[in-house]
């Protein structure tokens, strides 16, 4: 019988750290957390709740969308912490590679807010209140 010897081990080697032996989650603490820490400055301020006495210098939408970013950004970290940059190729594949018809594009890219539309004529007196979008905004909505 013989004794492995591990002592050329770094003691914190990325297989066996805390955060790849339990990547779930910390993914789910990540992904709260990075989408928190954009949003709650906005949700504490004037603006939002109005618990604290400043206004955000960011506006709603932006910062809902940013929010939106969170998952992403602990999934790219906790995939390069348990699988190296093999795994973000890997990633970055799946996310950009969809196996779907044609009319699942256009569903997504015209379905969608046309049911948005539709969904604001019909609740009554929604339509008088309606504010149109601007561009740059309506560009970003497609973002998350």
């Amino acid at each position: 019988m013989t004794a492995v010897d591990n002592t050329n081990q770094p003691p914190s080697a990325p297989r066996e750290s805390l955060l790849a032996r339990h990547p779930l989650t910390f993914y789910s603490i990540m992904a709260y957390a990075f989408s928190w820490f954009v949003c709650l400055p906005f949700v504490l301020s004037k603006d939002g709740a109005g618990l604290l006495s400043y206004r955000s210098p960011i506006g709603g939408d932006l910062t809902l969308y940013i929010f939106s970013f969170g998952p992403a950004l602990a999934a790219f970290i906790m995939t390069s912490i348990t699988e190296g940059m093999s795994g973000i190729r890997r990633l970055l594949k799946q996310i950009v590679l969809w196996r779907v018809g044609l009319r699942w594009y256009l569903f997504a890219l015209v379905g969608l807010p046309a049911i948005l539309v539709l969904g604001t004529i019909v609740v009554p007196g929604n339509l008088a209140s309606f504010k149109s979008m601007n561009p740059l905004s309506l560009l970003i909505a497609y973002l998350p």
